[in-house]
C-alpha cells in the first residue's frame, strides 16, 4: 500500500490534546454584570485575572471552548519583535515615541517570564533562542538589519553564517541566518490551562459556548446579548484578537483576520527530532508567507505553521502545500505522517501594531499581528490596571491610534489575492535591507 501522510489526521490541536483544563464550575451569565470579558483566550484570561485581584466581580464568555481561539491554536513562540521597523516608526511617532514602542516589546516579553516564575506556572516555558533562517541569500541584508535593531533595543541578537547554520536546524534550506537566544517558547494549552486555574481561583466565572453579540456603550453602561440573552453591564473587554466577529461594530472594523495553519508530525524517536533541531531552537524563514516551526514541547514531534490559502471548511485542500513547506526544509521527513493538522486566526492591524485601551466603558487588548504571547500577558495587566484606575497601566503603546480604512467592515475576499502577491515577492530579489 502506497505511503499516505495524511491517513491518520485529527484537526484537533496538539496543544488541546496535551493540555488539561481543571475542572470548571458550570455557571452562566447574569442579566446585570460588572465586568464581562469577551473571549476566554490568553488575553481574556490575563485581564480577567488582574480585574478579580482588583476586586471586579468578572465573568468570561466564549462563543467556542475555553481557550478554542488562536490561544491554542499557534506555535508556542515567545518574542519580544514589534512588526514594523525603527524607520516607519519615526516618521509617525518620532525618535523617542519609536523606541518606546518598540520597547514594549521588550517589557512584554521580560513580564511574561517573571509572570510565569512568580505564579509557577507549568507551561513549558523555556528560553530556548529563535533562529531566522534566510530563505535566499539576499534576505541576510534584512537580518543584519533586523539584528542591528534589536540590539540597539536591548535584545542580543547574533548574525549566523551559512556555514554554522547546522548549529541550529539540520536542514539544506538556508543561506544563513539571525539567532536571538533570549527569546523563548512555551506549550499554549498549558499556559491556558494555568491561566484557567489562577482565574478560578480569584473567583472569575468562565462560561464557554456563550456568543455575545450587539455590544453597545449606553454612557453609563454596556449592553450587549449572550446567547441571545439581554445583559447591562458596566464594562465590557474585548479580547478576541482574530476571532473578532460583528458583535462590536466598532471593533470589527479594525480587525484584520489572517489565517495560519500549523502541522504536527505523528509521534517520533525524540533522538531524530533533537538531531533536526540541535539546539531546540524556534526556526523561521524570511518568507512574507512565513514558516515557523519547533520540536514539540516533550521533545517527540516536528511543530510547523505556515501561511497557506486556506479554506476552513475544506482543510484537506491545504495538507499538499503546507507538508510541501515542511519537506522543503526537512526533507528527511518525506516518510514520516502527520497527525494534527489545524488552522487558526491571527488578528491584525492596518498599522501592525498592537492595541490597549479603553473607549468608553469598552476596554480592549487586541491585534497582536502574530507576536501575542508575551504581549496579552502585558496588555492583559495594563487593562485591568487602567480600568481599576491603579498605577502601572501606562505602556508604550499608548500613543498609537487604532486605525480603520473606509468600507472595510471585517471583508476577506482579499486573503488570497495578498498571499498570491507575497508568494510572487518570496521568489523575488529583495530591495533594500529587508527581511520579506
Amino acid at each position: 500500500m502506497a505511503f499516505d501522510p495524511f491517513a491518520k489526521i485529527t484537526d484537533r490541536p496538539l496543544w488541546r490534546a496535551e493540555m488539561t483544563l481543571p475542572e470548571i464550575p458550570a455557571a452562566q451569565i447574569e442579566p446585570r454584570e460588572d465586568v464581562v470579558v469577551v473571549g476566554s483566550g490568553f488575553s481574556g484570561l490575563h485581564t480577567a485575572l488582574h480585574l478579580a485581584r482588583g476586586d471586579r466581580s468578572v465573568v468570561v464568555i466564549d462563543a467556542g471552548e475555553v481557550g478554542h481561539g488562536c490561544s491554542t491554536r499557534n506555535g508556542g513562540q515567545v518574542s519580544s519583535e514589534i512588526k514594523p521597523d525603527l524607520e516607519g516608526l519615526t516618521r509617525t511617532y518620532g525618535a523617542a515615541g519609536a523606541m518606546r514602542v518598540l520597547r514594549t516589546g521588550l517589557d512584554a516579553h521580560r513580564y511574561l517570564r517573571e509572570f510565569v516564575r512568580a505564579e509557577g506556572i507549568a507551561c513549558d516555558y523555556n528560553v530556548c533562542g529563535h533562529f531566522i533562517g534566510a530563505h535566499r541569500l539576499d534576505r541576510m541584508a534584512g537580518l543584519e538589519a533586523f539584528g542591528a535593531l534589536q540590539r540597539k533595543i536591548g535584545t542580543e541578537a547574533e548574525i549566523v553564517p551559512k556555514a554554522r547554520v547546522g548549529n541550529y536546524i539540520d536542514s539544506p534550506h538556508f543561506h544563513g541566518g539571525l539567532h536571538l537566544p533570549d527569546w523563548s517558547s512555551v506549550h499554549p494549552g498549558r499556559l491556558v490551562a494555568e491561566l484557567v486555574r489562577l482565574c478560578l481561583a480569584e473567583g472569575v466565572r468562565i462560561v464557554p459556548k456563550c456568543r455575545a453579540d450587539h455590544i453597545e456603550d449606553h454612557g453609563d453602561h454596556m449592553s450587549l446579548t449572550a446567547n441571545g440573552k439581554a445583559i447591562c453591564a458596566e464594562n465590557v473587554v474585548m479580547g478576541t484578537d482574530g476571532y473578532t466577529d460583528g458583535a462590536s461594530k466598532w471593533m470589527r472594523r479594525r480587525i484584520v483576520s489572517l489565517a495560519s495553519v500549523v502541522m504536527a508530525t505523528r509521534a517520533m524517536p525524540k533522538d531524530e527530532v533533537a538531531a533536526l533541531y540541535p539546539r531546540n531552537s524556534m526556526i523561521y524563514d524570511t518568507r512574507m508567507n512565513v514558516s515557523y516551526h519547533r520540536a514539540s514541547p516533550d521533545g517527540d514531534r516536528v511543530v510547523m505553521g505556515t501561511v497557506v490559502p486556506v479554506d476552513h471548511d475544506r482543510m484537506a485542500d491545504c495538507y499538499p502545500r503546507a507538508r510541501g513547506n515542511m519537506l522543503r526544509v526537512f526533507p528527511q521527513l518525506e516518510n514520516v505522517a502527520l497527525e494534527h493538522v489545524w488552522s487558526g486566526w491571527v488578528g491584525a492591524t492596518f498599522n501592525h501594531l498592537p492595541q490597549v485601551g479603553l473607549r468608553g466603558r469598552m476596554g480592549y487588548t487586541i491585534g497582536y499581528n502574530g507576536t501575542g504571547v508575551a504581549m496579552s500577558a502585558y496588555l492583559g495587566r495594563a487593562l485591568a490596571r487602567r480600568m481599576l484606575g491603579q498605577p502601572g497601566g501606562e505602556t508604550g503603546l499608548d500613543q498609537v491610534k487604532f486605525e480603520t480604512r473606509p468600507l472595510f467592515n471585517g471583508q476577506t475576499w482579499y486573503r488570497r489575492p495578498v498571499l498570491a502577491w507575497h508568494d510572487l515577492k518570496d521568489r523575488l530579489p529583495s530591495r533594500g535591507a529587508t527581511i520579506g
